[in-house]
């Protein structure tokens, strides 16, 4: 299924407003049940906070990437949630400044957390591309200066890897570009998930894919992307009729250690991109 950019846009608006105000109406409960177990009041109930509609939500137009992840920190919110409103046992023997402290604990920890997920669902929106998961080229630039001036500053190579999926445009002629969407769709999968934890994948272009792969020499780069190209070239991407096809992809790869500053480490990796898809051809003479 393919959105529009307004859809998009405008879904991603509703998902990470619904959870800020989640979080609010709970930091404000949070204060009044503090409040009541000083005062002695009675405990306001936690059961008509806002709530998430899980089956609205379910209807919204947003890519699966991106709506996977607002589920995973959606629930991790809910668990810690339900962790700070149990700390509490009035009847447990406990004095009120030590049911105070303890509940003033668990109240940190939640609005502590609930800050740290909210923001990681910003940045997961607004840094990822809505249709494959990949980070965006908007980060692009600042993460590989940071990570060429470490390599430099520590004497450690890094890799790049430009990638380049193959005869896209072909696949997007003979079966349309919402097959051509789940061919990138998948490619980015398969991409990230057979590389290693600290390397980052970002949508480069259209069909471009560029690998960053810290604490990485050009050697071992090879042997991985190597690996994820066979991987990519033995998967089976579907037709809307069923029909099987293959896509794989070719790279171009270039060491930290062969360059001085960003533009020219992307330049590296593409002219060894080029060479990887334009392979010299020796002519025999008998």
């Amino acid at each position: 299924m393919t959105y529009s950019d307004e859809d998009i846009a405008s879904n991603t608006m509703n998902l990470l407003s619904a959870t800020s105000t989640w979080v609010l109406v709970r930091h404000q409960w949070l204060i009044i049940k503090m409040r009541s177990i000083l005062t002695g009041e009675d405990s306001p109930s936690p059961h008509d906070l806002y709530q998430f509609d899980e089956s609205t939500l379910r209807h919204l137009s947003l890519p699966e990437t991106l709506f996977s992840s607002f589920i995973k920190i959606k629930h991790h919110l809910e668990k810690v949630w339900e962790e700070t409103i149990r700390v509490n046992h009035p009847l447990s023997g406990a004095s009120i400044f030590d049911q105070l402290n303890l509940f003033q604990k668990q109240a940190h920890l939640f609005m502590h957390e609930s800050k740290e997920l909210n923001q990681q669902l910003w940045r997961d929106f607004t840094m990822r591309d809505p249709l494959t998961g990949a980070l965006t080229r908007l980060t692009l630039s600042s993460t590989l200066l940071q990570e060429l001036n470490r390599s430099k500053r520590y004497q450690h190579a890094s890799t790049i890897a430009l990638i380049d999926q193959d005869k896209f445009k072909q696949i997007n002629d003979e079966w349309g570009h919402n097959i051509g969407d789940k061919v990138l769709v998948n490619t980015a999968m398969l991409i990230q998930n057979n590389l290693r934890y600290g390397d980052k994948l970002f949508r480069y272009g259209g069909d471009e894919w560029l690998i960053l792969m810290p604490n990485t020499n050009e050697k071992k780069a090879r042997l991985i992307l190597k690996r994820i190209q066979k991987i990519s070239s033995n998967y089976q991407h579907s037709t809307n009729n069923q029909a099987k096809f293959n896509s794989s992809f070719n790279y171009g790869i270039a060491e930290s250690s062969q360059v001085n500053d960003v533009e020219e480490w992307i330049v590296a990796a593409d002219k060894d991109l080029y060479t990887a898809k334009n392979p010299i051809k020796i002519k025999l003479y008998s």
